[in-house]
């Protein structure tokens, strides 16, 4: 499957706040029944864990409220979406993932999920770095793999309408823009880290660890 970069709905700035809700909705399930929380932790144990992390392109928050406890920041460019999120302790900052409005080694661990493939080669390139710039152990990352098997399944939840209407258009177009293990190794080669590991991650995920030097 060729990569295809396609801009998604709920990127935009003018979509229906109702369709918006929703489709937040639809991501917090996806990460709750289709894996995403336990590729996430099982991530950030690799790098020791942390008491301090930070979440970029964080949504809802949904993955540090799964943590449970510790110092949690969740980062996001639009602020509907910080909002949306529930409260337990976790502290919303928008903000721009190439630029982190925040001092070197502020946090233990950076994290995103399911955000990688809203980018070009060279700006995650910059994003990891950025990300790395932050961190005091290290940077973990996750997305979905450019696979047909999730994108036949996300095109499967659109046709039974059991996901929202952005989300219809979204899923399919996520995974069409997402990388493959090799794509993902190869930015990560970019990134000067002490030591750098890419995994695939089940199911039909991939994950991008990065040591601090």
């Amino acid at each position: 499957m060729k990569r295809l970069d396609q801009p998604e709905l709920l990127d935009e700035h003018n979509a229906p706040p109702a369709d918006v809700a929703r489709s937040l909705r639809d991501l917090r399930r996806f990460n709750r029944y289709c894996g995403g929380i336990g590729v996430y932790r099982r991530l950030l144990r690799k790098l020791g864990g942390g008491r301090a992390v930070l979440d970029v392109g964080t949504g809802t928050s949904d993955l540090l409220e799964s943590l449970g406890g510790g110092f949690r920041v969740g980062l996001d460019f639009k602020i509907e979406h910080l909002l949306a999120g529930n409260g337990n302790g976790i502290r919303r900052v928008a903000g721009d993932a190439l630029h982190l409005p925040f001092r070197d080694n502020a946090v233990d661990v950076v994290t995103s999920s399911h955000f990688f493939h809203h980018f070009t080669p060279e700006e995650n390139a910059a994003i990891l770095s950025e990300s790395l710039r932050v961190a005091r152990h290290g940077v973990a990352v996750n997305d979905t793999r450019r696979h047909w098997v999730p994108f036949l399944f996300v095109k499967l939840l659109a046709v039974l309408r059991l996901v929202g209407r952005i989300t219809r258009f979204d899923a399919p177009a996520s995974v069409r823009r997402g990388y493959t293990v090799p794509e993902a190794r190869a930015i990560a080669e970019k990134v000067a880290a002490a030591r750098r590991r890419v995994v695939n991650a089940f199911p039909y995920r991939f994950g991008i660890l990065l040591w601090k030097r």
